[in-house]
């Protein structure tokens, strides 16, 4: 995906993993980072779209991801998809590296160029060659997630092992340089090396808490755990291919959340000679709810991370998905020129089409007109329009008129009779229940546009009823004007 300059100062950042969906919303206030809220939902049956809605995010817009207000969201690649490599290269330019890098990357994977992705880094020089952290993924998987994760709109897709790096170097860590960071999930485990908050190398093992609680729990001094052992034997030899060395090893920390499961499994690779130990997050570098603890920053350590890299900007952030972006941009805009263009032919075509009809039509009706015009009849029908229309025009609309009397102000007015003749004024009497109301309603008839004149004939009041009885009389349109026709 695109790497942004300007980086934002608020963040949804979403993964999947262990069969759950987690999202986190992460400010950034000056520095002091602030976790907003946190959700995780299983998967069961869930798509990346339903999550979305669940994180208030509209899944049915097609809107570009960058024109979103609000927070940006980052998604994270899940690490069993993405195989990681170091390799040496001579001291050249980016893009002579870069052909070395495929050609490499072509020899050490079993696909042709067209069906992976890599994406690559350059580490720290030394005797004139380069090392190189090389990541690559299935290109048909990568445009496969990118598509399920449309709904979120995501401005980035990273890899979850850097997410991982980032989560640790800003919460777990001591400040220590160089460290073998290991994320155990419940099907596999994580396991990184970070050199100065970035991964150089990164490799997944095929043990995780599902295989490993029952072993710790039923660890028997006298009877060692097959399953313990395999999994040290398996962590000691992902670090050798990493470089590591027992004479000179580097510290092995694994993520926790103050779980005892953790410190046992712990114990264990210390056993097996590998200088483990727990690392807990520092609640001091974070601003939580307030029902957040150490084990919630734990289970959210990759969104947490993803949001953390998204905030302190993605420049230098291995990006696997660089070029499929590109390619549904140009895509994108290969469509809509061809769109364009089709639709101004279309409308063009549409043009000449109306402007031909709209002639034939003309000339059609001016000679039916023509010979309509021309028979003893049409003479006939013209006058008895004509006379159709001026009745119509003087003809009383005693509906519109009643609907004009009730359009104003009527509270306590009722009517007792009606009366309305051609050429004199309407009358109308009735009963209010004080003076007050009555004027009322003479200034609400006034109101009324198509009414003028409105003057009180009379006004008594009922000694029975205690009520005001009136008389009122007013000129409506033309139909009650002395020279009204008809």
């Amino acid at each position: 995906m695109s790497k942004s300059v300007k980086t934002p100062h608020a963040v949804i950042a979403a993964a999947r993993e262990d069969a759950h969906f987690r999202a986190v919303e992460v400010h950034n206030h000056d520095g002091r980072i602030e976790v907003v809220w946190a959700r995780s939902v299983a998967e069961e049956g869930r798509s990346w779209g339903d999550f979305a809605a669940q994180c208030g995010l509209n899944s049915s817009a097609e809107t570009h991801k960058s024109s979103r207000k609000g927070p940006v969201a980052v998604v994270g690649l899940d690490p069993t998809a993405v195989a990681f490599y170091k390799i040496s290269a001579p001291a050249v330019g980016d893009e002579e590296t870069d052909s070395i890098v495929r050609m490499q990357a072509e020899s050490l994977l079993p696909l042709s160029p067209d069906q992976i992705e890599v994406a690559w880094r350059k580490l720290p020089s030394t005797d004139g060659k380069i090392d190189i952290t090389l990541a690559a993924a299935r290109t048909d998987y990568l445009h496969r997630f990118a598509e399920s994760v449309r709904a979120f709109r995501p401005r980035n897709i990273l890899v979850s092992f850097e997410a991982t790096a980032k989560v640790w170097h800003r919460l777990f860590s001591e400040g220590e340089r160089q460290a073998a960071v290991m994320s155990i999930g419940q099907r596999h485990s994580q396991l990184c090396l970070v050199q100065n908050g970035v991964v150089t190398h990164a490799a997944m093992v095929d043990t995780g808490m599902a295989d490993l609680m029952p072993a710790v729990e039923n660890l028997d001094e006298r009877e060692p755990s097959d399953v313990l052992e395999r999994f040290a034997q398996d962590t000691r030899t992902v670090l050798e291919s990493f470089g590591w060395v027992a004479s000179n090893p580097w510290p092995v920390c694994v993520l926790s959340g103050g779980s005892a499961i953790i410190e046992r499994l712990v114990d264990a690779l210390n056993d097996a000679g590998l200088a483990a130990r727990p690392s807990l997050p520092r609640e001091a570098r974070l601003r939580v709810p307030s029902e957040f603890d150490l084990s919630d920053i734990y289970e959210y350590r990759v969104p947490l991370g993803l949001a953390l890299m998204e905030l302190d900007g993605t420049a230098g952030a291995l990006d696997l998905l660089e070029r499929i972006d590109e390619d549904e941009q140009k895509r994108r805009t290969r469509s809509t020129w061809r769109s364009t263009v089709l639709a101004g032919v279309v409308a063009a075509l549409m043009l000449i089409a109306l402007l031909v009809t709209a002639y034939l039509v003309d000339r059609a009706r001016e000679k039916q007109l023509s010979t309509l015009v021309n028979q003893p009849e049409f003479g006939q029908a013209s006058q008895q329009q004509v006379l159709l229309k001026t009745v119509a025009r003087h003809r009383a609309d005693l509906l519109q008129l009643l609907t004009d009397m009730n359009a104003g102000e009527s509270n306590g007015i009722v009517l007792d009779s009606f009366r309305f003749k051609k050429g004199q004024p309407v009358t109308i009497s009735g009963q209010a229940g004080n003076e007050e109301q009555m004027w009322k309603f003479q200034a609400g008839l006034r109101g009324q546009k198509n009414i003028e004149d409105v003057e009180i004939s009379t006004a008594v009041p009922d000694k029975k009823t205690k009520k005001i009885k009136f008389t009122m009389s007013f000129q409506y349109k033309s139909f009650t004007k002395k020279n009204a026709v008809l």
